[in-house]
């Protein structure tokens, strides 16, 4: 990880997370994170972004960009990511919570991620109502379009979101090694809370 002029970023320079040849899976170069000091419900988390060109993708399609972390680590996390299909990367969202684990494909609009490009994403989540309540929410756009919207989650029995993480991790499992250097890049975080 490491702080590298780009002119082409939008302030000039970037947050470099590195994976060299052999980088194992389940892993991420580095980390960057931002402690809250009392959970929010409702929260916007929006930044810079750009995949390095070429890109390795994970087999399972999974290369995680960010996190949100509960109060209870244990009961899991939602991340975003930019997803391979075989075909074309797209940007979306997973839950890992204990009673919500699934991955959130685009409904709105699936713009296809280029890569080697800055790309501006945007991400809203607010907890459900209650432990029990399916109506939680996320939201996500990709360079000012619309992607996803989802109202349906079930989060965590606790106070709320606690962390937003800027960790990069390769892959949904471990069991494969990078075969090129590659890098996602970060540029301004903007994050807001209700």
């Amino acid at each position: 990880m490491s702080v590298l002029t780009d002119p082409a970023a939008p302030s000039f320079r970037a947050l470099v997370f590195t994976y060299e040849p052999g980088f194992p899976s389940g892993y991420a170069p580095g980390g960057a994170y931002y402690d809250l000091p009392t959970p929010t419900t409702e929260t916007y988390f929006g930044f810079w972004w750009k995949p390095s060109n070429p890109w390795q993708s994970h087999a399972s399609g999974v290369n995680k960009i960010a996190l949100l972390f509960p109060v209870t680590p244990a009961a899991g996390t939602i991340y975003i990511m930019m997803f391979f299909d075989g075909h074309k990367y797209t940007i979306q969202t997973e839950t890992t919570f204990d009673t919500d684990t699934r991955r959130l494909e685009p409904n709105l609009t699936a713009t296809p991620v280029v890569l080697g490009k800055w790309h501006q994403i945007e991400w809203y989540v607010r907890y459900s109502s209650s432990p029990s309540s399916h109506n939680g929410v996320v939201r996500w756009w990709l360079d000012g379009v619309p992607q996803g919207a989802y109202a349906d989650l079930q989060m965590p029995p606790d106070p709320g979101f606690i962390e937003y993480t800027v960790r990069p991790i390769w892959g949904g499992g471990v069991g494969e090694t990078k075969k090129q250097r590659d890098s996602f890049s970060y540029g301004p975080v903007h994050i807001s809370k209700h």
